[in-house]
């Protein structure tokens, strides 16, 4: 039976990973997904069923157009190999049989965003028409996750999102103000922008979380009276985090792990209001500029926006403290990889995107060993 199972999901996963070349190339230049139906692009041949078989047809038709002889790209039949290999891997690591419904969240999610990071590959974006419902996925498939099986429970998944996307977007920010050489930044949205990040983070450094989402909501309202936004520069707002922080080691404030955690958590759970409130207005309103000023398009970026809601993502599928072991593990891929790409002689940008759902993977099977065998070196130490 777990044989056939597994079976069974390794095809269902190369079915999906058919469906994701159809996303990979077609969502990033606004076509729809549904139709036209699957045709070569060369010569508009529209492919029958024997000719969408995931690698079969690859295989069989030898990488060529059946109609117009045009090669096939190798891409194709390897993103359907590589779905149906995670489907299969993680229906090993979580058994029907014991893990029931959580599998089905867990495959959702891990397909959502392979096709996110493959099109950040190409496009150097990651979409929030696969990132942003893929965190909705995750959040409520922690209802369904069964205990024992390694999952997070429902307020596990949510401190995870709030965790992942708070420290990306520290480091968006700080990063960001450390190559403007401490400079303001240009960006002026309204009524919620990355400004109100900034200002939970100092909040939260002062008194935990539930500060730092009041002082959030705090700036809304004032950017909403006074009709346009109302800021404090990046530069001193995060000296005074600073501080904030320092204090937190002697009696006048929360404690250094509250202050931590509330400045994460309150920046995350703001970053993520931003994102949702920022999709579903270009999703309503997509020819309308902002309401307020304008975003400056050449600052130096130290960490996409994108890359903070995939680490949201991967936060409430793992947990923060499987999330910390995946972030540690993508950056260091991250930092392979470039070395590798300078070495090679290549100039090519490699997006974080992809290291960071690697590592999220990784620590999906292997978080919780190695957070155990780490602890176990400091409880020898």
């Amino acid at each position: 039976m777990s044989i056939l199972v597994v079976a069974l999901v390794g095809i269902l996963g190369a079915l999906i990973g058919s469906f994701a070349n159809v996303v990979i190339h077609r969502a990033p230049r606004g076509e729809s997904i549904v139709f036209p139906g699957s045709h070569c692009p060369r010569c508009g041949h529209r492919l029958g069923p024997l000719e969408l078989v995931p690698v079969v047809s690859f295989l069989v038709l030898r990488g060529r157009c059946r109609s117009c002889g045009g090669a096939i790209g190798w891409r194709y039949p390897a993103v359907e190999a590589a779905m149906a290999a995670l489907f299969v891997l993680v229906a090993l690591r979580y058994p029907v049989l014991d893990a029931g419904p959580s599998l089905l969240p867990v495959l959702a999610v891990g397909a959502m965003l392979m096709m996110a990071v493959l099109i950040d590959l190409d496009h150097y974006v990651l979409p929030d028409a696969l990132t942003l419902p893929a965190l909705a996925l995750a959040l409520a498939g922690s209802l369904l996750y069964a205990p024992g099986v390694g999952l997070p429970t429902p307020r596990g998944a949510l401190v995870g999102a709030l965790a992942g996307a708070g420290v990306l977007a520290l480091v968006n920010r700080l990063g960001a103000l450390i190559l403007r050489r401490l400079g303001d930044t240009h960006e002026r949205l309204w009524p919620v922008s990355l400004d109100q990040v900034n200002l939970a983070a100092l909040g939260g450094a002062l008194g935990g979380w539930p500060v730092g989402l009041a002082v959030g909501a705090a700036s809304v309202v004032a950017n909403l009276v006074a009709r346009r936004p109302l800021r404090l520069p990046e530069g001193p707002l995060y000296g005074l985090w600073l501080v904030a922080l320092v204090l937190s080691t002697t009696s006048f404030t929360v404690a250094p792990v509250a202050a931590v955690g509330g400045s994460v958590l309150a920046a995350g759970a703001w970053a993520l209001v931003g994102a949702l409130f920022w999709w579903a207005h270009d999703l309503l309103r997509p020819t309308q500029e902002t309401d307020a000023g304008e975003e400056e398009d050449d600052e130096p970026v130290a960490m996409g926006f994108g890359d903070v809601k995939l680490a949201a993502v991967l936060g409430a599928m793992l947990g923060w403290q499987s999330l910390l072991v995946g972030l540690f593990l993508a950056v260091t891929l991250g930092a392979v990889a470039g070395i590798g790409v300078r070495l090679a002689g290549g100039d090519r940008v490699i997006p974080f995107g992809p290291a960071l759902f690697v590592g999220g993977v990784l620590a999906l099977f292997f978080g919780h060993g190695i957070l155990t065998w780490y602890l176990g070196l400091l409880g020898a130490a």
